[in-house]
């Protein structure tokens, strides 16, 4: 595997955030292990996977590549053999911009800010969340919400099971994986879904919907 990189990919998922969103299309420079370096964004097979994963390296040393997403408290519990490794995220684009994906020790600086910034969002969230559930609940918001603005659901076949992504005006807003047993919808956009409208995660264990099935919520 360590031949082959495509040359443009798109991210999904949230385990990157900011540095990559959903939709971006990542450029894809292919790499032997021995030419990563800790603070590079790479995109790998996990052990015993044939999903791709992009994340962060943190550590390297003759047993592997340890990675992590920058958005993810913990590292990931796997070492990564050279063979796994696909290639590594040089830039991105994201709408008309060409982003610099950069790694590294600059990289890696990058990567600390955002996990202070999201550890001090997380303390501010625990005295607002009871509110913002609160208000949730009470669907006021949703009376207001246009009808442009309505929501869709997406569902794509993964090995694990089934993925399902709530989308706003193009934008991913919310995600349920396999595995999980509820949604984790970005704020402030609790305030207009009715989550009881929403696929439940035994629809995720089940494998009822198909890659790419949508529906409107």
């Amino acid at each position: 595997m360590s031949g082959y990189a495509p040359q443009k990919m798109v991210y999904t998922g949230s385990s990157m955030h900011p540095v990559l969103k959903a939709s971006d299309i990542m450029h894809v420079s292919p790499g032997e292990g021995d030419q990563i370096r800790r603070g590079d964004v790479i995109v790998f097979f996990p052990p015993g996977s044939n999903d791709m994963v992009v994340h962060r390296v943190v550590s390297t040393s003759d047993h592997g590549v340890m990675t992590r997403g920058d958005n993810n408290n913990d590292a990931d519990p796997w070492s990564l053999s050279p063979d796994r490794i696909v290639g590594r995220v040089a830039r991105a684009r994201r709408g008309n911009r060409l982003l610099a994906i950069y790694g590294g020790t600059r990289g890696l600086l990058y990567a600390s800010a955002v996990r202070f910034f999201c550890n001090i969002d997380s303390v501010i969230s625990s005295f607002l969340n009871p509110v913002y559930h609160r208000l949730a609940e009470t669907g006021l918001f949703r009376r207001w919400l246009p009808d442009g603005m309505r929501m869709r659901v997406l569902s794509f076949s993964r090995s694990d099971g089934v993925e399902f992504q709530l989308l706003m005006a193009g934008h991913v807003i919310g995600r349920l994986l396999p595995g999980k047993n509820e949604w984790f919808i970005r704020r402030p956009f609790r305030l207009f879904v009715d989550e009881g409208s929403l696929p439940q995660p035994d629809a995720c264990i089940s494998g009822d919907y198909s890659r790419s099935q949508a529906e409107a919520v």
